[in-house]
């Protein structure tokens, strides 16, 4: 008996060892960052390493169950002891984890977790997971190492049940037809974003000591709920800790913010096309996003389309943001006077494109890149028509990853900083041409010039001129557009391609558009960095 059952144990233990199948992808990358000019009065040359660790690993069932996660180390983590926890910093040890912006981060995180599975009709997906659309400019995962210039830092990740299917074979297959193989996906998903009651709501306003019954009584003021307001709020205040949660917090749905995300795409590879291999995407991404405690309703589309075919190359991608919201509040972006029904209502609409055009052979290609980011010349009235490109969309290295994305967290500040571009395209139209060369399998050589144009000055983080189609206190620039960048890059890979290898390098010329004097940039606008970065890949 005994026999038997270790038998079949043994049998159990040998078919669960076959039917799994278990993956590590991942990387640790190190990347070196030397700006010998980018303060004012700066003296020597400012140099910083960071590193990541990403791990991700995976468990797959035959092909139709699996489970992945994604876990960071050292996200970010700048090298050294730069917490100052040494007591004598001549033989410090032991190194922190510190990140770019000064404040220690978590060693380990784990940052996704999902599972998929496979059905008769199509594909699920549950779980905290990445998202991803077209070329990254909304949804970016921030994986890998997909751009010319930069890094990834920040990509999107969501809490998502997502169905996935190819419609054309679930009705080749009830017509018992055989499935053609038509790469026509469609899907639905659904997100929730947030259930947090720790950040308030700020347009409301109520005083403490107001009874139940009057027309000033505001239940959000009633933290005991006893019928008597014991708390003091307006428009611009955000008074509620964490001790302040009630056990029914969770019960609370109104400032959940929910998604319901529609996909469509045909995505062709080697199709015929007059005797030649060609492959050809196009696809449309809608997002409806609400919001009950704002009175949020936003309509979020992307079109992306790409086309390759005897090395012609045209790629696209556009969206648009429009809708009405009132979770923007900026001091002085109510009606002081209760003029307005919802002071803090605005109309939202706001557009993001990017276009690439160019010739692409195996050992080269040169393309044209032409892009957009909306800007807004005043985010206090009611008309709300500026968003950056995700900052994992890589522009160049520092006229829109360094010096915009400084001039922005200085002038907006932590309390707004929604607005901050991040390092992303902000505010401006650009041209972006970029030559490659590929001498070897695995060298590329490539070159590019950036120049980029105001949208909407605002006075502040751009500055206006003479002839400006907007209202501003001051017009005190000169140049018509912001600057210009030449960037280049060095790429190798090694060891079967699993040693990654980069040096970038840029200059860039930044004009009076941009106030770096007064955010304690290098006022004379003459920018420099080298970069390099070198990373195991597995």
């Amino acid at each position: 008996m005994l026999m038997l059952m270790s038998a079949a144990l043994m049998s159990v233990a040998s078919a669960a060892e076959d039917d799994f199948e278990f993956e590590l992808e991942g990387y640790y990358r190190t990347r070196a960052y030397v700006f010998p000019d980018l303060y004012a009065d700066q003296n020597e040359a400012g140099r910083f390493l960071t590193q990541r660790l990403r791990l991700q690993p995976s468990i797959d069932f035959e092909g139709r169950a699996k489970f992945m996660m994604m876990a960071d180390v050292l996200d970010d983590a700048v090298w050294g002891d730069n917490q100052s926890l040494a007591s004598t910093a001549l033989f410090a040890g032991d190194p922190s984890a510190t990140g770019i912006d000064g404040q220690r981060t978590d060693t380990f995180q784990i940052k996704r977790a999902w599972m998929e599975f496979t059905l008769p009709v199509g594909e699920v997906r549950v779980g905290r997971m990445e998202s991803h659309w077209g070329m990254g400019l909304l949804a970016n995962s921030g994986n890998g190492f997909d751009d010319n210039f930069g890094e990834n830092h920040d990509g999107n990740t969501f809490d998502r049940a997502l169905f996935a299917t190819r419609p054309l074979a679930i009705i080749q297959a009830i017509t018992g037809k055989e499935d053609t193989g038509v790469p026509f996906i469609m899907g639905v998903a659904v997100d929730r974003l947030v259930e947090d009651p720790l950040i308030q709501y700020y347009g409301f306003e109520c005083a403490s000591g107001i009874s139940e019954g009057d027309e000033d009584y505001s239940a959000a003021c009633d933290s005991d709920n006893d019928g008597l307001t014991d708390i003091d709020h307006d428009y611009v205040d955000d008074t509620f800790l964490e001790s302040d949660r009630g056990d029914d917090w969770w019960v609370d749905q109104d400032d959940d913010v929910m998604e319901l995300i529609y996909l469509a795409i045909y995505r062709g590879e080697g199709i015929d096309l007059a005797g030649s291999a060609a492959d050809f995407t196009l696809g449309a991404y809608a997002i409806n996003r609400k919001q009950n405690e704002t009175d949020s309703n936003v309509l979020i589309s992307d079109i992306y389309t790409k086309f390759l075919w005897r090395g012609i190359y045209l790629e696209g991608e556009a969206l648009n943001i429009r809708g009405k919201s009132s979770a923007i509040a900026l001091p002085g972006a109510f009606d002081p006077y209760g003029e307005l029904a919802n002071p803090l209502e605005k109309n939202v609409n706001i557009w993001g494109w990017v276009a690439r055009g160019g010739y692409v052979q195996t050992s080269y290609e040169a393309v044209m890149e032409y892009g957009y980011a909306s800007g807004d010349d005043n985010v206090a009235d009611q008309e709300f028509t500026g968003r950056p490109i995700h900052p994992d969309y890589n522009v160049g290295l520092i006229l829109y990853d360094e010096i915009l994305s400084r001039v922005t967290a200085s002038t907006w500040t932590e309390s707004a900083d929604g607005l901050w571009s991040n390092g992303g395209v902000y505010n401006s139209t650009y041209i972006f041409p970029t030559i490659k060369y590929k001498p070897g399998q695995n060298l590329e050589l490539i070159g590019g010039f950036l120049m980029a144009w105001p949208d909407k000055p605002d006075g502040s983080r751009i500055l206006c001129a003479e002839g400006d189609d907007v209202d501003c206190a001051q017009y005190t620039a000169t140049a018509a557009n912001l600057g210009w960048e030449a960037d280049a890059a060095i790429k190798y890979r090694f060891h079967n391609q699993h040693i990654n290898f980069s040096a970038e390098a840029a200059y860039a010329s930044i004009t009076d558009r941009i106030p770096l004097e007064n955010v304690g940039l290098n006022p004379d606008g003459k920018f420099f960095t080298f970069q390099s970065r070198i990373a195991y890949e597995f």
